[in-house]
């Protein structure tokens, strides 16, 4: 008789009806997963790709466009005459002629004005020009494409 107590709450009906609940509870949180975390990480990636397409298709022969994040996101790119730079609907902002551009005045100014030895040399947009950025693990600087003038200096870690 006490076995029989034992066993009343047991019940093969009521196993089969937990693990189906709880099947139904892990496809549910695998799916809000997928949706929150994903979801708009693709959306992002997807908007990017999008506005690389709407310059790619305005200018057939744009090479190596990079996306670029100052006080805006720019993205810029070249042909074989000139350097462009892009705001984020793909309009053109400004251009430079590649003879205009410079890379050895800006390598120079890292390594005598700032005595740099390990960096790396970008292009970039500013607030309002062109920029070069001087980049290290410590520190950035933009410097001023006509003018080599510091227009931003930021060390690497400090909050802004």
């Amino acid at each position: 008789m006490e076995m029989e107590q034992e066993r009343k709450w047991f019940s093969w009906r009521r196993l089969f009806l937990t693990i189906e609940l709880l099947f139904i509870l892990i496809l549910i949180i695998w799916i809000e997963i997928c949706l929150f975390i994903s979801g708009p990480n693709l959306r992002y990636e997807d908007k990017i790709a999008t506005q690389i397409m709407t310059i790619r298709a305005n200018h057939q022969n744009i090479q190596e466009i990079t996306r670029h994040v100052f006080s805006y996101v720019i993205y810029s790119g070249h042909d074989e005459e000139q350097y462009y730079w892009f705001n984020e609907r793909g309009e053109v902002l400004t251009t430079r002629k590649m003879d205009e551009v410079d890379i050895t005045k800006a390598d120079y100014e890292a390594k005598n004005t700032y005595k740099l030895a390990d960096y790396e040399l970008k292009i970039g947009y500013g607030y309002d020009n062109p920029v070069y950025i001087i980049e290290n693990k410590d520190f950035e600087i933009y410097l001023d494409m006509d003018t080599m003038k510091r227009v931003f200096y930021r060390i690497k870690g400090e909050v802004l």
